[in-house]
């Protein structure tokens, strides 16, 4: 971040003046690790392991925001009966098809509740945008238990499937020793919950990797339950390149997109009004909703 985003940085260097700790997990010593307050070298791309040992550390010592995870997570939901995780299955997640090599999404679902469109791995590649957005989202009087206690809710599939990522396990995928996954764990669980807030910011290194989006998803995970997101200081930030990547997806300077991430009015689309474009690229539900005002909610 120092190196590359050096305008932002200068924002946690405040920061850190007013108490705040830095961590800097990296395969390499930068000179955004000489910043930080500790620099924790990493094996190259087992960040998975890593951030599952955290998970693992905020489930196991009780230590995840409870009132945030029940009002703003389902954690609390219940999954469907059929439901299996990969312990159940040699490895592979539940709906696996091997002559396909696509997921049905439909022992993914909670209990009570239904899908509102196919949710398949090729979904994306044989799909416009428009066309799938909101798949997955569940319809329906799901079932919860918000004692968290059930064994089928989303939280105890959590703890079974985090289980695994031990600080032994840690130490021997990632290259990091326990006392130093020790301190960035107690450091992550002492700056969350009621009063402070971790923020978590990853580059190219996340974004580009054969398993970044696991990655991500895993951190999204981890500040979810320690109440991390959506509150001032919290969040994950993707530092793409203030100059580049970033300002060609949040403002127009790619000539297919408005801000926002909204497509560019489509003239063979007789999108030639604000009513014809919002019909044409509204949606029931999902970022790009359609109000009953014809206009777009974005």
């Amino acid at each position: 971040m120092a190196e590359a985003h050096p305008v932002g940085f200068r924002w946690a260097m405040k920061a850190r003046e007013r108490g705040a700790q830095i961590i800097h997990v990296d395969p390499r010593f930068s000179r955004t690790s000489a910043m930080a307050d500790m620099h924790v070298p990493i094996r190259a791309g087992s960040d998975i392991a890593f951030l599952g040992g955290l998970i693992r550390h905020v489930l196991h010592t009780g230590a995840y925001f409870k009132e945030y995870v029940l009002a703003y997570t389902n954690a609390a939901t219940l999954v469907n009966e059929d439901f299996k995780g990969p312990e159940d299955l040699a490895g592979y997640f539940s709906g696996w098809d091997p002559e396909s090599a696509t997921y049905n999404p439909e022992t993914w679902g909670y209990e009570g509740g239904q899908m509102a469109a196919p949710a398949g791995m090729r979904e994306h590649s044989t799909q416009a945008f428009t066309e799938q957005v909101a798949a997955g989202m569940m319809q329906g009087p799901v079932k919860r238990d918000e004692s968290l206690e059930h064994p089928r809710t989303v939280f105890r599939q959590l703890m079974r499937h985090y289980a695994r990522y031990t600080p032994e396990m840690v130490e021997r995928v990632c290259g990091i020793s326990q006392a130093d996954f020790q301190r960035v764990a107690d450091a992550l669980v002492a700056n969350s919950g009621r009063e402070r807030t971790t923020a978590f910011c990853y580059a190219v290194g996340w974004t580009q990797h054969a398993a970044g989006v696991q990655m991500i998803r895993a951190a999204a995970v981890l500040q979810l339950l320690l109440g991390n997101m959506g509150r001032p200081g919290g969040g994950i930030l993707a530092l793409r390149g203030h100059a580049s990547i970033q300002g060609s997806t949040d403002i127009p300077t790619l000539y297919d997109l408005l801000p926002g991430y909204l497509p560019m009015p489509k003239a063979r689309a007789g999108e030639y009004d604000l009513a014809t474009y919002v019909k044409s690229n509204g949606a029931e539900r999902g970022w790009w909703e359609t109000s009953t005002s014809t206009r777009c909610r974005c």
